[in-house]
């Protein structure tokens, strides 16, 4: 399964080909994406679709992507003091 990453112009394009009430068809062959992604972006959100709307949501989904990391305040203090004091010593050699 690809993946494919509109822009906020793209959005803006399929808003208005959208209230205009042109065919998904004819919205992904303009701009040159599959049927399925221009189904998939219009279904974004709930009720109407909104370009600015649909591209807040789609940069707070693409901030929680990735792996959750488990660095503290206390072991990145802790990692600091270990690596400060590693090399302080090895510039002492």
């Amino acid at each position: 399964m690809g993946t494919t990453i509109l822009s906020f112009e793209d959005r803006v394009v399929i808003e208005t080909l959208h209230h205009e009430k042109h065919s998904l068809q004819y919205i992904a062959d303009y701009l040159g994406f599959s049927k399925t992604t221009i189904f998939n972006e219009v279904h974004r959100l709930a009720g109407e679709y909104h370009a600015v709307k649909a591209q807040t949501d789609h940069e707070v989904k693409l901030s929680h992507r990735g792996r959750k990391t488990i660095l503290t305040t206390n072991l990145k203090r802790l990692i600091e003091v270990v690596l400060y004091g590693f090399l302080a010593v090895s510039h002492c050699y």
